[in-house]
């Protein structure tokens, strides 16, 4: 995977930089559509996916749950996946799927990585084949489903599959393990690459600094992985969750990535940014109100397009899309953090400066 073709690489970052020529601020000329995405916390409705098409949104990351596609062992439903998969494509919007969860006649456990014994490591790769075979490049979803769906619409293959989400800390990963997690990359990679050899393996956005007991700093849990055999030419890229007050403690964060990235000799490795944002409402540890969400956006992708090369920065992807009633937010500053309100009919100031980025509307 590591090895994929420069030539192509660069054909297709320069017809995706004519598409942002005209558009958006200068910083955004230099970076191709697929750079600045984002990452709903809710379900994606199709009025969604034509909100971001017209917003010309890069990418949209989404959990892909194991046990939502294969409930019952051996049955599989991509029924519910298909439609988001689908009216993204359909907008533009390239879909990365986070590949996480275990199913209860896997493991009691739903945060357990399926690494335990043979036969989990078995039915997690079978899952990751029926992904790969069906949204890949030449998947059949898109040969079949696809078309009928959309028709004319052109086909948007996932090509980055992302494995497991914050791994780092104990709230999405029990007893987080870098030996562990190193595994299921590994047995990721050879499921993955045997259905469509052209992915690419992105490791779960780590947080950069974890709370609750067990959670392990982002740059000092990607030193341990590297520490496994083999688990380097497993991946394709690493992913960061720098979520701080203010500017500078996301710049921290990166440059101790990058920092450990070097270290490993690994420093070519493009790090992404999966989760990045603040909340409009004062509340929380985020919670910064409206203006200065729109104001930290704009300086935080302003930075990330000026430091993209220095940084080899894959993308950065705004957390998130619309807001969540207080009862369903995941976290103290969550329910605000969206670019519109609740119900989706109302643009924030953060909004207007996405658009600014990515020369939408």
């Amino acid at each position: 995977m590591r090895a994929r073709s420069l030539a192509l690489a660069t054909v297709v970052a320069l017809t995706s930089l004519g598409a942002l020529a005209l558009a958006g601020p200068a910083t955004a000329r230099k970076a191709p559509r697929e750079f600045l995405g984002l990452v709903p916390q809710n379900s994606v409705t199709s009025e969604d996916a034509e909100r971001m098409g017209r917003g010309n949104v890069g990418i949209v990351r989404f959990p892909l749950k194991w046990e939502a596609v294969e409930p019952t062992d051996d049955e599989f439903d991509f029924t519910a996946f298909d439609k988001l998969i689908g009216d993204l494509a359909a907008e533009g919007i390239r879909p990365l799927p986070t590949v996480s969860g275990v199913p209860a006649y896997v493991d009691s456990d739903p945060l357990a990585l399926p690494v335990d014994n043979a036969s989990q490591k078995s039915q997690w790769q079978e899952f990751l084949r029926a992904v790969a075979a069906r949204y890949g490049v030449g998947g059949t979803y898109w040969a079949t489903v696809f078309p009928t769906q959309h028709p004319g619409a052109q086909p948007l293959p996932v090509k980055t599959v992302q494995i497991w989400n914050e791994q780092n800390g104990p709230k999405h990963a029990h007893d987080p393990n870098p030996k562990l997690y190193a595994e299921l990359v590994k047995i990721s990679h050879d499921a993955i690459s045997s259905e469509d050899p052209s992915a690419e393996v992105l490791l779960g956005g780590m947080f950069g600094t974890p709370r609750g007991g067990g959670g392990i700093k982002a740059w000092k849990f990607l030193k341990r992985l590297y520490g496994s055999a083999g688990v380097k030419q497993s991946f394709d890229g690493v992913a960061l969750h720098p979520y701080s007050p203010d500017l500078n403690g996301i710049k921290k964060q990166i440059k101790k990535m990058r920092k450990a990235l070097k270290q490993k000799k690994d420093k070519g490795t493009k790090l992404w940014l999966t989760e990045v944002g603040w909340g409009s409402k004062k509340k929380g540890r985020l919670g910064v109100g409206k203006k200065k969400q729109a104001k930290l956006l704009k300086q935080s992708f302003k930075l990330l397009l000026k430091k993209r090369g220095k940084w080899k920065i894959g993308g950065a992807l705004w957390y998130t899309w619309r807001d969540l009633s207080k009862a369903q937010a995941p976290c103290d500053w969550c329910a605000s953090a969206g670019l519109f309100n609740t119900s989706g009919s109302k643009a924030k100031p953060a909004w207007r400066q996405y658009v600014r980025f990515t020369g939408g509307s």
